[in-house]
């Protein structure tokens, strides 16, 4: 039993205490305090709750009392949802910034969850890298709401006293304009016979054929872990970080045979495509800008287009789906959409779904 924060001491008369004495942070806040127990069973039945109300409080998921600078940022969140601010907004609006509040606090930021730093440590610097890692893990739209709504937090905490200034106001935003780029096949057969020509590309050239190949944003895939893969079913359980969406897609012979040798080198760890931390020499998946360095430094190699990213794989695996007459629900079972208007984006103006549909007319 884990006894934490717990020393036992033995009285003159000889019998035997429990001294629980919390961490400075969690008893300042109120969240617990100093207790004594006298009896043992007693000792093994509340501890444990008490140490469960500290992770919680560190954790963000409860907040005694008010927040200040050195608060994290998950700590504010959960404070802020308890405020008439929020509480006058719509409930529409209090949904998606609950969804978006939640996004922010598990972006990683050179390594770090967002929801773990502290108030006064989230600078300008930090802001812009969650700005870029947003734009382009998903999109330059997205990035711009998960930005506006982080203002609206920060800004709050500045009416407060609590911060001076907005760092997300320095973060200079990018002008959205709907991406219309696709790969073709041969583009993308020819990028993977690159990749796979050199080792230090391998993992990158995986990265893009899972993307490719399932219609997955390439944050999905770069976090995917091996307990996510099920070599005796064939399975490949992902869920999507934008949706929430939990989809399940089988392993062909093709992928099976990657992933067995991937798992013959790199198994030893927990991600199924690692790249390993320079500072530390930890492995980790791949940042966003470590996607973007590497699927360029291929693309120069073998001469294809410095527009195509990895992000538009997803968007190329959806068209050529409907381009070859996939049932929109089949669709929506491997991309995670939840509803069929959310495909109408990349049907719209589709050639070859045009020309199926004047051939089907004229007969």
């Amino acid at each position: 039993m884990d006894f934490k924060y717990t020393h036992q001491a033995t009285l003159t008369d000889g019998s035997k205490v429990w001294r629980f004495i919390p961490p400075d942070d969690a008893r300042a806040s109120g969240v617990v305090t100093n207790q004594t127990f006298r009896d043992g069973r007693i000792a093994r039945h509340e501890i444990p709750k008490l140490l469960e109300l500290i992770r919680k409080f560190r954790s963000g998921d409860i907040v005694v009392g008010s927040i200040g600078a050195k608060s994290t940022l998950k700590q504010v969140v959960t404070y802020y949802k308890n405020t008439i601010h929020f509480d006058s907004l719509s409930r529409n609006s209090q949904q998606a910034y609950h969804y978006a509040l939640g996004t922010i606090c598990n972006t990683k930021v050179f390594g770090k969850d967002m929801g773990g730093m502290s108030l006064v440590s989230l600078n300008a610097q930090y802001c812009s890298e969650a700005y870029d890692t947003w734009a382009e893990d998903v999109s330059i739209s997205n990035a711009n709401t998960l930005s506006r709504i982080l203002s609206v937090l920060l800004r709050f905490c500045v009416s407060l006293d609590i911060l001076p200034s907005n760092p997300m106001s320095k973060v200079k935003k990018r002008t959205h304009t709907p991406r219309s780029v696709v790969w073709t096949n041969k583009q993308v057969e020819l990028f993977l016979d690159t990749a796979f020509s050199k080792f230090d590309w391998r993992n990158i050239g995986l990265l893009v054929l899972l993307a490719y190949e399932y219609g997955q944003r390439p944050v999905d895939i770069r976090n995917l872990k091996w307990s996510d893969i099920n070599f005796e079913e064939g399975k490949i359980t992902i869920t999507q970080s934008k949706r929430g969406a939990t989809i399940y897609l089988p392993i062909d012979d093709k992928i099976m045979d990657l992933l067995k040798q991937q798992e013959n080198d790199w198994g030893w760890q927990e991600y199924v495509i690692p790249h390993q931390r320079p500072s530390d020499g930890a492995y980790r998946p791949f940042s966003c800008g470590q996607v973007s360095r590497f699927t360029n430094e291929v693309k120069a190699v073998c001469g294809l287009p410095i527009e195509l990213q990895a992000g538009d794989l997803r968007k190329t695996a959806i068209v050529e789906m409907i381009g070859s007459g996939v049932d929109n629900l089949a669709i929506m079972s491997v991309t995670g959409h939840k509803n069929v208007q959310s495909l109408n984006p990349y049907n719209k103006h589709n050639f070859e779904t045009a020309k199926s549909a004047l051939s089907m007319r004229k007969k």
